[in-house]
């Protein structure tokens, strides 16, 4: 997650309206979400991909064990 310090312009007395702040403070928070939901997205498909290249081509794709069971099961 980034970290941004929010400065806000403040008034006459160097005071920033608490309002403001948290209305700015959720607005970059919602940012940031937006953000990591979008490169949590990429890398789950990455992710998907990657396990369906390993699926396609290890030995598991045969089903040996399946060919196992059927031959020494008993009649």
């Amino acid at each position: 997650m980034h970290v941004a310090k929010l400065r806000l312009p403040a008034d006459d007395r160097g005071l920033v309206p608490a309002g403001r702040y948290f209305e700015r403070l959720a607005s970059t928070l919602r940012d940031s979400n937006a953000r990591e939901a979008a490169l949590r997205k990429e890398l789950d498909a990455e992710d998907r991909r990657l396990e369906q290249r390993y699926r396609l081509s290890s030995a598991s794709r045969a089903n040996t064990h399946v060919q196992d069971a059927e031959r020494y099961a008993r009649p």
